[in-house]
């Protein structure tokens, strides 16, 4: 794929308040690259509108949509995969030798298969779940605090993922590493030290510090509301056949 020659088109940004965006916005914010944002409404069905599906026909956020390439605009779903293709596009904050490479692509799929999944899951049975279920929260906090202490016994030693610099890699994993301090009966700083430099590490980058600021904003503006039984629906209750702009379940 090759750029246009015009002149530089926004890219579109499709997003809501969720670690996986956040990734995206935090590589946004050193390529400094133009964008659209799209906040879309995931209680209301925002990410099953025929419009967004043909976005990502997953209905799930972030994605985007890059015109500045020859031919039809790019449309590029999952966040790992927006990393990924952001930092090749612009050759920044990804490794340009093979080790190096593969290395960073080693801890975001490990993010993308194991941490995010595992810490959203916990979360659901924490806060979402209408009743608590024991199995479902042991075997989550189970499996985030493993993946926690895998993730600080690489940390040892190190400010950043590889090699001491700054990755897409970091930006994966930190606005998930951020949000710990929900774990019940965990002490993070204890438990977690390499972890928590980590993220005080990350945290004062200037980009990061700007992000960290303007989403406090956002989350005074819109604070945290339990669900309505109609935005479960939405948020938890689809089928296969609900990404269907005529089901009405």
């Amino acid at each position: 794929m090759t750029e246009t020659t015009t002149a530089v088109k926004p890219l579109q940004f499709y997003g809501t308040s969720s670690p996986n965006v956040w990734k995206v916005q935090l590589l946004l914010k050193e390529l400094n690259v133009p964008f659209v944002y799209h906040h879309l409404d995931i209680r209301n069905g925002d990410q099953y509108s025929a419009e967004f599906i043909k976005v990502n026909p997953n209905g799930k956020l972030p994605a985007i949509i890059d015109p500045n390439i020859e031919g039809e605009p790019v449309r590029v779903f999952e966040s790992g995969n927006i990393l990924l293709y952001l930092a090749d596009k612009y050759k920044r904050f990804i490794p340009q030798d093979i080790k190096g490479r593969t290395e960073v692509l080693n801890w975001i799929f490990w993010q993308m298969a194991n941490l995010g999944p595992s810490m959203g899951n916990l979360y659901h049975f924490l806060v979402y779940a209408p009743e608590k279920v024991p199995y479902g929260i042991n075997r989550y906090f189970n499996e985030v605090r493993r993946l926690l202490h895998v993730l600080d016994k690489h940390l040892d030693g190190k400010n950043y993922i590889y090699n001491e610099q700054y990755t897409i890699a970091d930006m994966a994993i930190y606005p998930w590493t951020k949000i710990i301090s929900f774990l019940p009966d965990v002490n993070p700083v204890e438990e977690f030290p390499n972890v928590s430099r980590f993220n005080k590490t990350i945290g004062e980058l200037p980009s990061v510090t700007e992000f960290n600021q303007e989403l406090v904003q956002f989350q005074s503006r819109n604070p945290y509301k339990p669900p309505t039984d109609d935005e479960r629906k939405w948020m938890f209750n689809r089928d296969g056949r609900s990404l269907s702009p005529n089901n009405s379940q």
